[in-house]
């Protein structure tokens, strides 16, 4: 499978958009990722938004030859807002979930709604023996600010490579601003962090997906497949003159990355659900073919699609 050829997907269709099915199912399904079960079948864990707008992490079920149709939905969400005065009071948005030695450990962003700007997040952690019972959230932040993140961090995803090492990427922000109508924006690119337990982390010095050019101000959801000792990372980036598109990267050492984000072809269509952003990506593997999860409209709020790499 030649990652570095130029990657053509075909679009499958939409897989889910949230429509208020439930109190804490309102909307969105942001920063989804595919995690397998068994056979044809698969979970996505995304975030979604319930009736207070905060961010809680879920999942639904459906089978790869039936892409278009979700076989089950989660009867609760998983992880949700924690309480008064916490890290995560206004929103736990998932970002990754890892299987490692019969533990799962669900990694998400924390949000606290701030006063100057508009949020301060913060990476939390929870975690669960196999994949039944209840998910144990980790008492504070795993991640926060910090002297190499000074304004806020959020969007992780964690890896385990062959030597046993824990990687984890996330997004920083660089800089806050004021629009023309006086309301604050950020600038945020993807650093690095290692780590021996997935709790507690060293920041790599120097940047991983750093801005190309003067108008780039947003780069998100990192999504990375450790395949044959290659980092492969998948991302979204969008600029002060045009919306989100995804990104691709590749790296020997989980810090170091060549950035190729002219190989990858997922356009938006030319109306509908995605015709405005493509964003929050994820890629997977299903026997010889690769696939790939997305977001939508409206920073997910338009839905998750399904896509396959062309041969």
């Amino acid at each position: 499978m030649k990652i570095l050829n130029p990657q053509k997907w075909k679009k499958l269709g939409r897989l889910y958009q949230s429509q208020g099915e439930t109190s804490w199912r309102i909307s969105h399904s942001s920063c989804p990722q595919v995690q397998h079960l068994h056979g044809n079948n698969y979970r996505v864990w995304f975030a979604a938004r319930d009736d207070k707008n905060r961010s809680n992490c879920t999942w639904l079920e459906f089978d790869i030859t039936k892409p278009n149709e979700v076989v089950r939905h989660a009867p609760e969400p998983s992880v949700v807002a924690g309480g008064l005065g916490e890290f995560d009071e206004n929103g736990a948005m998932f970002s990754w979930i890892l299987e490692h030695e019969n533990k799962e450990y669900l990694y998400y962003t924390g949000w606290n709604i701030g006063d100057s700007v508009p949020f301060r997040n913060a990476i939390g952690l929870a975690s669960r023996s196999g994949n039944d019972g209840n998910f144990q959230k980790k008492s504070g932040p795993v991640l926060d600010r910090s002297p190499e993140n000074p304004f806020f961090v959020g969007n992780p995803c964690v890896v385990v490579d062959d030597f046993d090492v824990w990687h984890l990427w996330y997004l920083t922000g660089t800089a806050w601003h004021d629009n023309e109508a006086g309301l604050p924006f950020a600038d945020y690119h993807i650093r690095h962090a290692t780590s021996v337990d997935g709790m507690s982390w060293i920041v790599t010095e120097g940047v991983c997906i750093d801005y190309t050019h003067n108008s780039e101000m947003a780069i998100a959801r990192p999504s990375v497949a450790y395949w044959e000792r290659k980092f492969h990372m998948w991302y979204s980036h969008r600029g002060r003159d045009y919306p989100y598109r995804l990104g691709y990267a590749i790296s020997n050492d989980g810090a170091n990355w060549e950035r190729r984000d002219d190989v990858i072809n997922l356009s938006r269509s030319s109306e509908g659900w995605d015709s405005e952003m493509i964003c929050y990506p994820n890629v997977f593997k299903h026997g010889d073919e690769l696939y790939l999860i997305y977001c939508g409209n409206g920073f997910s709020q338009g839905g998750i699609g399904l896509a396959v790499l062309e041969r």
